[in-house]
């Protein structure tokens, strides 16, 4: 017998954890998908943040469940869970959007040398040209040095935490992944829950049961790029859609 209670608490934490990496795997490959339609949209639309994240919200829908209704099709279903993924608040009052999805731009940078005043881009003062490039001056400009070829390619970053609902695993790799955000002195543990500040993304994934997992793609863009707010530092603080939507001089 104490053998097999030994042994069950060994076998049950495998089984739970086999369960719950199948969810997260299933989880980063709709996150892949979705990462490359966000990127897809973003390039026809000066990589605009609003229409990203619509895009973005729309493939994850279906991880984000919502009460059902009954009568509602299929259908009606997901387009309600990519309306609470957008417009609902999490306990603490922010949008639950920007609680557990991110969208960082990778490529072109903030400090390219190509941005230009142009006032065709919507909500965006800046823009970088994306008509007759392979006549367009090769020289590589800006930090990094890029051409401006290589500053039309978009490339995002897509921070997403989907949820974690095995029990024991969720809250033993909070726990294991919150003790990275400390010190060996277990006087700054107060109930495993994080109180340093600031409070950066993937710790607020943490604390809410999440797993934070990354996506990349890379995509031409198809119309001009517009500056925006997008930061280096997009996703590893909370990022809003208004500070995305800042618009930032050269």
């Amino acid at each position: 017998m104490v053998e097999m209670i030994i042994v069950a608490f060994v076998a049950l934490l495998l089984l739970f954890g086999i369960i719950q990496f199948a969810l997260l795997y299933n989880a980063k490959t709709i996150l892949n998908y979705a990462a490359y339609e966000a990127a897809r949209v973003g390039a026809l639309n000066y990589s605009h943040p609003l229409p990203m994240r619509l895009a973005l919200a729309q493939k994850l829908a279906s991880l984000e469940p919502v009460k059902a209704v009954p009568g509602d099709s299929d259908y009606q279903r997901l387009i309600d869970q990519q309306e609470n993924l957008l417009t609902a608040n999490n306990a603490s009052g922010d949008p639950l959007f920007d609680s557990i999805a991110c969208i960082r731009r990778v490529n072109p940078p903030v400090q390219s040398g190509h941005w230009k005043a142009s006032s065709q881009i919507p909500e965006a003062s800046y823009a970088i040209e994306n008509d007759h490039l392979i006549y367009r001056d090769k020289t590589p400009q800006g930090s990094p040095r890029q051409s401006i070829q290589d500053a039309n390619i978009l490339k995002i970053s897509v921070t997403y935490c989907p949820k974690m609902i095995v029990p024991i695993i969720a809250s033993t790799v909070k726990k294991l992944m919150l003790l990275d955000y400390y010190n060996a002195d277990t006087d700054k543990l107060e109930g495993w829950k994080v109180t340093q500040d600031p409070i950066d993304f993937h710790k607020q994934c943490y604390e809410n049961d999440r797993f934070p997992m990354v996506a990349q793609a890379i995509i031409r863009m198809q119309t001009p790029v517009g500056k925006y707010g997008f930061k280096d530092t997009d996703c590893q603080d909370i990022t809003t859609l208004q500070s995305q939507l800042g618009t930032l001089s050269p």
